[in-house]
């Protein structure tokens, strides 16, 4: 193996067994990033995956990858699908983010390119807070759509009905 070879992992996330149960939202991030790396000519080393929501930086797979980080001791690149499979929270972005590159590893995108210059910086904040803004909207939803359906006189939960 030559010595220019950058090696890589991957990381993706979703954030519910109902996105497990039916999409196939792992598999189709892992494919996009394989691509994406195979283009830049990374070897992949190992995949990362995470079934819970964004707005938490402690995650199985995440604690995985930056244990498996910390042990190579060489850069790594860490390839995600899109911000928001990273993390859906700004905070929570920043402290993975310190935390990937004391562990030696370099946040790569196929849909964003990550820099160190205050115009890339901006754009990933931006669009850092935008993810999160999404899911905090999407617990509004959802609280908001349970509560009319009870309303409605409807069970919120099918599994509700069956322990009364």
């Amino acid at each position: 193996m030559s010595d220019d070879i950058k090696h890589a992992v991957i990381y993706a996330r979703i954030s519910s067994a109902a996105q497990k149960a039916k999409g196939d939202g792992l598999a189709s991030q892992t494919t996009h990033c394989r691509e994406y790396a195979r283009y830049r000519g990374y070897e992949v080393l190992d995949v990362f995956h995470d079934n819970m929501s964004g707005g938490v930086a402690e995650r199985p797979a995440m604690t995985a990858l930056l244990a498996f980080l910390r042990k190579r001791k060489s850069e790594t690149i860490v390839v995600i699908d899109d911000i928001n499979r990273f993390s859906r929270d700004i905070v929570v972005h920043w402290q993975l983010r310190a935390l990937l590159s004391e562990a030696g590893g370099k946040l790569e995108s196929p849909s964003l390119e990550f820099g160190d210059d205050s115009d890339s910086v901006l754009r990933e904040n931006m669009l850092a807070t935008v993810s999160q803004h999404q899911r905090q909207k999407n617990k509004e939803q959802t609280v908001n759509r349970m509560r009319a359906r009870m309303m409605n006189g409807y069970w919120v939960r099918p599994e509700q009905h069956l322990s009364i």
